[in-house]
């Protein structure tokens, strides 16, 4: 009788954990939270109509919206045609370049993006956490993280691939952050964790084609 009653408990608790699973993926605006217990949902886009310019500033020129992803190619196929045109060896827009601005300061973000390429290459594809402060670098299977200060950290991250989705989870407060990739994550606890006040992500990735970077669906909460 004993073991009846254990099976039925135990059948019953995934029983419980299989219906919130379903329920969240039927609703992705949910939220979920490693660090935190609630959140006001600011900003949600699955990228069916024009681009939100308020939330996204696009650093090159090539970007937009198509069959619900927001893609951004190179604005030339070369330097020497970017350098004609532009009067310039720098900021040649060889590699797409986007920000997503107004993060508030404790934060809650899914989403599902793509980065094209032929092969990963030294310290791409990447995105930054505050422009230029805290950098986080994709390879293979994992990622690297540098802090504004110096401090690294890395992590596995299953199934990283180029050309293929990845999903980023992203939870973050002054000293304190979660990363996930692909539902393998981690928590970083640091006194270099921090925005430096800049509240934007920006994406980067190659300098040579094929290079573009594609979002599929986005989710930002607010944390109070």
């Amino acid at each position: 009788m004993n073991h009846m009653h254990t099976f039925a408990a135990t059948f019953f608790s995934a029983l419980v954990w299989l219906c919130t699973m379903n329920a969240y993926a039927a609703d992705p605006t949910s939220f979920k939270s490693r660090l935190f217990k609630n959140g006001t949902l600011v900003y949600s886009d699955d990228f069916e109509g024009e681009l939100d310019r308020e939330r996204w500033q696009p650093r090159t020129k090539t970007w937009q919206i198509k069959d619900g992803t927001l893609i951004g190619s190179p604005d030339y196929k070369s330097a020497e045609e970017a350098q004609k045109v532009l009067g310039r060896d720098h900021h040649l827009g060889l590699s797409p370049v986007i920000r997503l601005n107004h993060l508030p300061p404790k934060f809650v973000l899914h989403m599902r993006v793509k980065f094209e390429g032929d092969a990963f290459t030294t310290g791409r594809p990447k995105f930054d956490i505050g422009h230029h402060i805290n950098t986080l670098i994709f390879t293979a299977d994992s990622y690297s993280l540098k802090l504004h200060g110096g401090e690294r950290f890395s992590g596995k991250a299953p199934d990283v691939r180029l050309n293929e989705w990845v999903d980023v989870d992203l939870e973050f407060q002054e000293g304190v952050m979660w990363i996930g990739i692909n539902g393998k994550g981690q928590t970083i606890q640091h006194e270099q964790v921090s925005l430096k006040g800049r509240s934007e992500l920006t994406f980067k990735t190659f300098a040579a084609a094929p290079n573009r970077i594609i979002f599929d669906s986005i989710r930002l909460w607010k944390v109070d």
